[in-house]
């Protein structure tokens, strides 16, 4: 859909709704990330219009994924996160409660704003969530054993290994990248025998008992504070049945807004409670913590893959390129020093 036919495309969706009679207004409220976002100025309300990217290259129904987890959470008596209103699969829109909020820093990220967060995973996952969710999809690069977990990481460098390169800065993530993987071969090696001391099968599925239902790309960078001090939780565009080691993992590697490292077992405890092998479980997040942060590399440099640059311009077409690719391999390198070596 072409940006001159996005008005005429809300206005019927608003129609179905039963909204926009006295017309409507679009104010971009964010011009990063996947997505085109708007408020919606309508009928005396405020909400919030999602324009999806959509890409052949890209076959991760993003628009599905987030109208789904958010219905089935608010039908289980969730409130923080913002309520699904409306949606149109064929022109990529989706409409949404407007969330007044401000986004945390990594300085105001406490063991209270932990504790929510912890909370609303735990309950996400709760015996009767877990139970009407049963139709709910795969979450975007589900890992359910060890194998998939390496075989992830693998392809995601396999990929930045052959980005194209064309500039100063694309020499030096390739460079980066080099380094990267050997990096993850030594430490593919030590899992490797960690998993063989404690008897856990590369190969074996986790039983569905035991997966999370996962709201991924989970953290404080995808949460509001409301007026109130609680907590708002956005953007579930990868959510979906998971490995609760993935979940946690990208919880504390995901470089947004960084999570104190000395939460990680309060926060574990509390988002693994509602499930019966707990403990169990517990250790297995422990022992594939590394998969993570150095997936989570990976994914900062999807910035110098082709259809990521598609992506974000599709989502800011002011933003630059190079500048871009910069400032994520400064993160990259930053995350990369950082790791247990």
């Amino acid at each position: 859909m072409a940006g001159d036919s996005l008005e005429p495309a809300v206005a019927a969706l608003l129609a179905t709704l039963r909204r926009g009679k006295a017309g409507f207004v679009l104010e971009p409220l964010s011009a990063s990330g996947n997505n085109r976002v708007f408020t919606l100025h309508s009928d005396g309300e405020t909400l919030v219009l999602k324009w999806y990217f959509h890409d052949v290259a890209d076959t991760r129904d993003r628009l599905s994924a987030e109208y789904a987890f958010l219905e089935h959470a608010w039908a289980m008596g969730l409130r923080c996160i913002p309520q699904p209103l409306g949606k149109d699969l064929s022109t990529h829109l989706a409409i949404y409660e407007f969330v007044e909020g401000y986004k945390l820093e990594a300085s105001q990220v406490d063991e209270p704003a932990i504790r929510q967060a912890a909370q609303f995973f735990a309950l996400l996952n709760a015996p009767q969530s877990r139970a009407a969710a049963i139709a709910l999809p795969e979450a975007s690069e589900a890992c359910f054993s060890v194998a998939a977990h390496f075989a992830m990481v693998d392809a995601r460098l396999a990929r930045l290994v052959y980005m194209p390169v064309e500039s100063e800065v694309d020499r030096a993530a390739a460079e980066f990248v080099s380094r990267l993987t050997h990096y993850w071969n030594g430490t593919k090696e030590r899992l490797l025998e960690d998993c063989v001391a404690v008897g856990l099968s590369l190969e074996a599925e986790l039983p569905a008992d035991e997966r999370c239902l996962s709201p991924s790309d989970f953290g404080f960078h995808n949460a509001l504070v409301r007026p109130d001090g609680s907590l708002c939780f956005v953007d579930f565009e990868y959510a979906g049945w998971d490995d609760p080691a993935k979940a946690v993992g990208d919880f504390f590697s995901h470089p947004g807004v960084a999570v104190p490292y000395e939460q990680f077992e309060p926060f574990l405890a509390r988002v693994l409670a509602p499930f019966e092998n707990a403990e169990l479980m517990a250790a297995r997040v422990r022992l594939l913590e590394p998969i993570s942060q150095v997936k989570w590399c990976c994914i900062i440099l999807n910035e110098f893959l082709p259809a990521a640059v598609r992506r974000r311009n599709f989502a800011n077409p002011e933003s630059n390129d190079i500048a871009r690719k910069q400032r994520q391999l400064i993160k990259a390198s930053t995350l990369f020093e950082s790791l247990q070596h």
